[in-house]
């Protein structure tokens, strides 16, 4: 009996990594008005830049429904295998809701299902301990009772590029989104309590990167042999220029790389780069 890990397509787990550790992704849905794609299924994270910088308006996503996760949940278990899903912040998603429904619907002892706390590479991160302990053989309970102690300790930076996906997505008026651009003012975001919130601003990209450099040496961070999640939103350059810092200056030899697909990118815009670590 075997453990499968389940997740959403939020997570943006890369294909590596999906593949690796036989991960099951169920996908979110992203709609362009009256043209609806399954993330990752029908549209790759490039296709839907493409569409974005053209599209009149912001996206919109639907959550995974109850009757998707109890398909999916019910093959599991009839294959003799058991479940642990982990899925984004129940703040930002009905997607976790789901997934409780479905597991109290099969009424099964065979399914555990967490918060995240978190969406994209945050989740993905716990995605990723999760996987790696089910294939060390680790129970259930043991991968659940770790994970909820390491969400709290999950430390993710996102630096955002342009501000005219916050605005188009009412996180910012209109007016506070034209000074920002005027300024050239790059929001830090990270998560608390399960929310997005922003940790600080700065002027210029630059100053971004100095930004993350300051907050890792004045909380003595060391990356070394600690998976570190890095994602961006079309931002390959602008993404190695903060991996070059973290290998150079805080020693990290453990970095997966992926993309930021619909979901999060609906609302992050082209651009943004991001990191995540787990702080013990």
């Amino acid at each position: 009996m075997a453990i499968q890990i389940v997740t959403d397509s939020a997570s943006d787990i890369s294909v590596d990594e999906e593949k690796k550790y036989n991960i099951k992704v169920v996908p979110l849905t992203v709609h362009f008005g009256l043209e609806s794609y399954r993330d990752r299924e029908e549209i790759s994270p490039s296709q839907f830049y493409e569409k974005l910088e053209s599209f009149d308006g912001i996206p919109s996503t639907s959550q995974v429904t109850p009757a998707e996760f109890i398909d999916i949940f019910k093959s599991i278990i009839h294959s003799g295998d058991e479940v642990i899903g982990i899925f984004m912040s129940s703040s930002m998603s009905g997607t976790y809701n789901s997934a409780m429904i479905a597991k109290n619907t099969l009424d099964s002892d065979k399914i555990s299902i967490i918060d995240s706390k978190m969406v994209t590479l945050g989740e993905a991160l716990m995605v990723h301990y999760a996987a790696k302990m089910a294939k060390e053989g680790k129970s259930r309970k043991e991968i659940v009772n770790k994970i909820n102690d390491m969400i709290p300790k999950n430390e993710t930076l996102m630096i955002v590029d342009t501000l005219e996906y916050l605005k188009k997505g009412g996180r910012l008026s209109s007016s506070q989104a034209l000074l920002g651009s005027m300024l050239n003012i790059k929001p830090i975001l990270t998560f608390s309590n399960g929310e997005l919130v922003a940790k600080d601003k700065v002027r210029g990209k630059k100053k971004a990167l100095n930004w993350v450099r300051n907050y890792l040496s004045k909380n003595r961070v060391s990356l070394k042999d600690k998976p570190v999640y890095m994602l961006h939103t079309g931002a390959t350059e602008y993404l190695e220029d903060l991996k070059k810092i973290l290998v150079e200056e805080y020693d990290a030899n453990y970095i997966v790389e992926s993309i930021v697909g619909a979901v999060v990118g609906t609302h992050a815009g082209p651009g943004a780069i991001a990191m995540s670590y787990v702080d013990e």
